[in-house]
């Protein structure tokens, strides 16, 4: 097909070192991000990159288009041959890392990753599996590979959509076509933010702009030296105030600042300028960027799950930032070039491309059917094997009319119980809940496990949670529900509240701490007296231990006996004295409610488990931890009741029931 919209020849192709340049500012500060350097915006030289990779692919594709020579089989032969030798090589090797490196649960977390990266939809994959409970996502060894996966489902539509703008065979209207997608596409992504933040961070199509104000370049007018030396300094600036941006306000409309910075810098000059040649001086750093941004974050994580996830020191970082890029030299010479230079036709090279991530996905497959391979694993090792393990326990689901909604009930049957307790809290509620069933000695009393929200939220105050948009209303929801149920079920006479304290006086004070310490008094005050009636009474557990990741992983991986760097556990538990000066604000008030109110026990965890040398953090030989602030769900029923028993909750929760023995 001819066409006219290139002009009256194809645009010249010549490589342009600045590029390079400025993919070398790119991926330089996506690593030092990464690696712990005091840029917070680091991470907007991925945006940087998308502009890059659409001003590149579409200028080749337009011209193809105009030649006659476009292929949609070409076109992928041509991002396989880019593409997937140093993805393959680099998720293979992961694969082999985290054999030795990873418990079983995380080494199936990994596989799955690798499955899905391999077919470029690992950005599905990680929105779906960064959330609460999900491993911490600095400890993911795949987790930048989101980034390749958005390209990748870009240009399955993107050579297509050229294609039939090129129909109309103008420029004009395949620029104005463009125009209109990167205006429409950028105000509803930065609607979208809004809405669902986390989704408007993965996904491609709120992405897509990005990539389209590059490609909107190949079709604007060449800057004459002047402008081009203006632009170019303006786009640094704003690349620049880009860098200073917090991870919480993006991407929505502050990726404007990086992606214009990009194609300021990017948008092609009648003549070579000097800050053209500047940025060229970068460009042996920008040619292996693609396997510097592939390498870098493994390494990074890897060594960190080494040293128990822990966090590198500066000189340790020095040393992984040394070694990812020697890596990504020698991924770049003897995997990247051998590949570039086509040597099979397109429909064997892409033929072979989809064998080769085939056989990712059956090694991924293999190892997440195999559930991570636990066999690695000596026998007492196996409770601590994965998460899901370590949280499981058994409850079954309960609908509640008064709640619109199941909840998990243990003890006697909620429908027939004489007594009922309500556990009400947020995800400390969950791992309380085996806690009081293993100390639970009333046969006829119904436990209810509330675990939605903190009952100091939902009314007036509310806090705001990215992995859920709409948290603040679920929160009004469900404790709406909560005092429903406890208005109109006078069988409950007890209501436990637990919550992860030391953090809501910031979350609810917005920044400011003290306000936020009196919005939560208030409101568990109004609570309490709200929901009091004859024979009820509030037990209130405060605040507990909060470890660091490094103290978690020691500990996993001690038992687990994987290959980790030689740590102790119990030894260096926590910094206690900072531990119990963080929750001392918190139980202080929590202490001052309970002084006023005649119905309210309390229990001090951090009290009981903190002293001046350390937390403790094991318990009849089992460690306790599932991660750095929840408590394992999966412990012997023996170790759950000398816990309960240690942080003094089976006296009070039982104060009652010896009470009223002594009665009769």
């Amino acid at each position: 097909m001819q066409s006219d919209v290139s002009g009256n020849r194809p645009q010249n192709l010549e490589y342009r070192r600045d590029i390079d340049g400025l993919r070398a500012i790119a991926v330089v500060t996506v690593l030092l991000f990464h690696y712990g350097a005091p840029l917070r915006g680091g991470f907007t030289g991925v945006d940087v990159f998308f502009v890059i990779s659409g001003f590149l692919i579409t200028q080749v594709l337009v011209n193809e288009i105009a030649a006659g020579t476009f292929s949609v089989l070409a076109f992928y032969d041509r991002r396989m041959r880019r593409i997937l030798p140093a993805l393959l090589v680099m998720l293979a090797t992961s694969l082999m890392a985290g054999l030795a490196l990873l418990l079983p649960g995380e080494y199936t977390h990994l596989a799955s990753s690798a499955a899905a990266a391999a077919f470029g939809v690992s950005n599905f994959f990680f929105l779906a599996h960064t959330g609460y409970f999900d491993q911490t996502a600095d400890l993911m060894p795949l987790l930048h590979t989101w980034s390749l996966a958005v390209e990748e489902q870009f240009y399955l539509v993107w050579p297509l959509l050229l294609f039939v703008l090129a129909q109309s065979r103008s420029r004009i209207v395949m620029a104005a076509g463009v125009a209109v997608l990167v205006v429409a596409v950028c105000a509803a992504s930065i609607f979208y933010f809004r809405v669902d933040p986390k989704s408007a961070f993965y996904m491609a199509l709120p992405r897509s702009w990005e990539l389209a104000i590059g490609a909107l370049l190949v079709f604007l007018p060449a800057m004459n030296r002047v402008a081009g030396e203006i632009a170019a300094v303006v786009g640094l600036i704003l690349i620049a105030i880009g860098l200073t941006l917090s991870p919480s306000k993006f991407p929505g409309e502050f990726a404007l600042y990086p992606c214009i910075g990009a194609a300021l810098i990017i948008w092609p000059r009648a003549q070579e300028t000097t800050s053209s040649r500047v940025l060229g001086v970068l460009a042996p750093i920008g040619l292996i960027s693609y396997s510097l941004y592939l390498w870098h974050w493994p390494i990074w994580v890897f060594y960190r799950i080494y040293i128990n996830n822990g966090v590198p020191t500066p000189g340790e970082a020095i040393a992984l930032c040394a070694a990812s890029f020697a890596i990504a030299a020698i991924s770049y010479h003897y995997v990247e070039q051998p590949f570039r230079k086509r040597r099979w036709r397109p429909l064997r090279t892409v033929s072979a491309g989809i064998l080769s991530m085939l056989a990712i996905l059956g090694a991924s497959f293999y190892i997440s059917s195999a559930s991570g391979l636990p066999q690695r694993l000596p026998l007492e090792a196996q409770p601590m094997r994965s998460y899901e393990t370590m949280h499981n326990w058994p409850c079954k689901a309960v609908p509640i009319k008064e709640m619109a909604g199941s909840y998990c009930v243990f003890g006697a049957p909620w429908d027939s119980a004489k007594r009922k307790s309500v556990i009400w809290g947020d995800s400390h509620a969950e791992h309380f809940a085996p806690i009081i069933e293993a100390i639970a000695v009333d046969p006829e009393r119904s436990y209810l496990v509330f675990a939605t929200c903190s009952a100091i939220l939902g009314d007036e105050n509310y806090i705001i949670s990215i992995d859920v948009p709409d948290f603040r209303q679920r929160c009004e929801r469900s404790h709406a529900h909560g005092l429903n149920l406890l208005q109109q079920d006078m069988l409950v006479d007890e209501v436990i509240v637990t919550s992860k304290w030391p953090e809501l006086p910031r979350r609810v004070g917005k920044g400011d701490e003290r306000a936020g310490l009196e919005a939560m008094r208030r409101a568990l005050v109004k609570f309490i007296e709200a929901m009091s009636i004859s024979g009820r009474r509030f037990v209130v557990i405060g605040s507990e231990p909060e470890f660091s990741q490094n103290v978690i992983g020691c500990a996993h991986a001690t038992v687990a006996k994987l290959w980790r760097a030689p740590c102790d556990a119990v030894g260096a538990s926590s910094d206690a004295p900072a531990d119990l000066q963080g929750s001392a604000s918190v139980d202080n008030m929590l202490d001052e409610v309970a002084q006023g109110l005649p119905n309210v026990g309390l229990v001090f965890p951090a009290r009981k488990l903190c002293r001046s040398s350390g937390c403790k953090v094991d318990l009849d030989g089992e460690f306790l931890y599932l991660d750095a602030n929840h408590l394992r769900r999966n412990l012997t029923r023996q170790t759950r009741r000398d816990f309960a028993d240690t942080i003094g909750l089976t006296d009070v929760l039982l104060a009652r029931e010896r009470r009223d023995e002594r009665t009769n």
